[in-house]
């Protein structure tokens, strides 16, 4: 009775095999019908005021980049995206630079890490090695207990809506907990947020088995990853940072004490710093079939400084120009994209 019901089900196996057409012509079948989603570019830039891990850094040198940032964007008309650490939004030199941009091209909003003088206005205690710290536990909100948290975010509001006139719409940071993003979502209605690609060691912490690009509604139980409902998720949509490069970024320097670099941004001689490769990156991101939707995010912290990151800006502006006056992309503020998400 065994042996028959065997031999029923190998026979009922290899009728199904020869009912059906090969995974792979039938897969190819389907991406060849369905609908392609749209390619999106956002340009971000992010600054802030002070980098303490190298002298020649100084505040005008990075003051400097921003204003190159600013002058490489209107000369190719792209819009884009500057995010404000709160030292760099308290200095005047960038709120009046940033107040001049025209509003339907340039949108301004939040860069989440936490300087001293953003956490001392919030009456709590600095525990940073410099007036900025990169180090989580004292740059990013999870260095802080929930109620910390709100502190220091109904502090940056309400002094970028003195400055500004309005609440910021996006908000990003390398990470931004589920606890801030919502309290962010329900109090000040930020449409977009963004954070950093996977990460081990750089920088001294190590962010890994996030959603790999595009963009996702974060968990309200761990924003690192997306809702699997819609009551449990956050809806404000987290896009990834950086432009990953597909095939090398996520095994690269595996051995090692930390991660190597292969992304869009411009400083890297081997990314978005070199043609060859960012030719390649966007006749990739734009000839392939997207997963729904293509998204990149090109621009660069002011910290690595206009000398350092001029080459790579010079290579990817008339580009993505080129490819969004070809119809081939959508460049977009994070607002915009996630007001489309």
């Amino acid at each position: 009775m065994t042996t028959k019901f065997c031999q029923l089900l190998v026979l009922l196996g290899i009728v199904l095999l020869f009912s059906f057409k090969p995974i792979r012509s039938w897969s190819s079948d389907v991406l060849n019908v369905a609908p392609d989603g749209p390619k999106i570019v956002n340009i971000v830039n992010f600054i802030r005021l002070l980098e303490p891990r190298d002298p020649k850094i100084t505040q005008e040198v990075l003051y400097q980049t921003v204003v190159k940032q600013v002058e490489i964007m209107k000369q190719y008309n792209l819009p884009g995206t500057f995010l404000l650490q709160y030292d760099a939004m308290m200095d005047p030199r960038y709120q009046k630079l940033l107040r001049s941009l025209p509003k339907e091209s340039f949108e301004i909003g939040a860069w989440w890490e936490l300087p001293q003088p953003l956490v001392e206005k919030a009456g709590l205690k600095w525990r940073g090695r410099y007036p900025w710290d990169w180090h989580a536990d004292v740059g990013f909100a999870t260095g802080y207990t929930p109620a910390e948290r709100e502190k220091l975010i109904d502090v940056y509001m309400a002094d970028f809506k003195k400055i500004f006139g309005y609440y910021p719409r996006s908000v990003a940071s390398w990470f931004i907990d589920a606890h801030t993003l919502n309290y962010m979502y329900e109090k000040y209605h930020i449409i977009a947020s963004a954070n950093c690609k996977d990460q081990y060691g750089t920088d001294g912490y190590t962010l890994w088995g996030g959603y790999w690009n595009q963009a996702y509604y974060p968990s309200k139980i761990n924003s690192y990853m997306p809702a699997q409902n819609a009551d449990k998720q956050i809806p404000v949509p987290v896009f990834r940072m950086l432009g990953s490069d597909p095939i090398r970024q996520y095994d690269t320097g595996f051995g090692t004490n930390r991660q190597g670099v292969i992304t869009l941004e411009p400083v890297y001689k081997f990314g978005g710093g070199d043609s060859t490769w960012v030719n390649w990156f966007f006749q990739s991101f734009t000839q392939d079939r997207s997963l729904g939707f293509n998204y990149t995010q090109a621009g660069q912290e002011n910290s690595f400084t206009w000398d350092e990151m001029a080459k790579g800006y010079e290579i990817q502006m008339p580009l993505i120009a080129k490819l969004r006056s070809d119809g081939k992309v959508k460049v977009e503020t994070m607002e915009q994209s996630g007001i489309w998400f």
